[in-house]
């Protein structure tokens, strides 16, 4: 709704943790930034947070009293899939750069994505999810 509303830059602040997220943290802010022709700053934290009570994360592993190590690793990408080197993992820095917005632009014009979309589809698709009889359309294969 960003990019759709105009948004040339989107800041994505994070505290993301964890061997689950961090292989996909190096792609995540590009297919954003591509997806909707904006630039995107990936922004994470690091360290380690303890709390004074044990939790669980539903993982089925024992309670424990930190959250797990933020990863930093923080970058900017542009919308044609450009971005910055990562800071580092474990110590904060500052990421200086700079941005021509010229590009949102420039790269909406070569690729035509608002052209091509289907806007309508889109609305009265969500409209019908929101309702509480819902009932998604599965396919499947036949050969199965």
């Amino acid at each position: 709704a960003f990019g759709m509303n105009g948004a040339e830059i989107v800041f994505n602040p994070s505290a993301t943790v964890g061997a689950l997220s961090e292989p996909l943290w190096p792609i995540e802010g590009r297919n954003a930034a591509i997806a909707n022709s904006y630039f995107v700053g990936a922004i994470n934290r690091i360290g380690t947070e303890h709390f004074p009570n044990a939790f669980t994360s539903g993982d089925g592993k024992p309670a424990h009293k930190d959250f797990g190590h933020f990863y930093g690793s923080s970058y900017l990408a542009a919308p044609d899939a450009s971005r910055t080197p990562s800071l580092a993992r474990h110590r904060d820095g500052l990421l200086v750069t700079e941005c021509d917005l010229n590009l949102c632009q420039q790269v909406k014009d070569k690729w035509g994505f608002q052209m091509t979309a289907r806007y309508d589809m889109y609305e009265e698709f969500f409209q019908q999810y929101n309702k509480p009889d819902f009932v998604p359309q599965v396919i499947k294969d036949p050969s199965l």
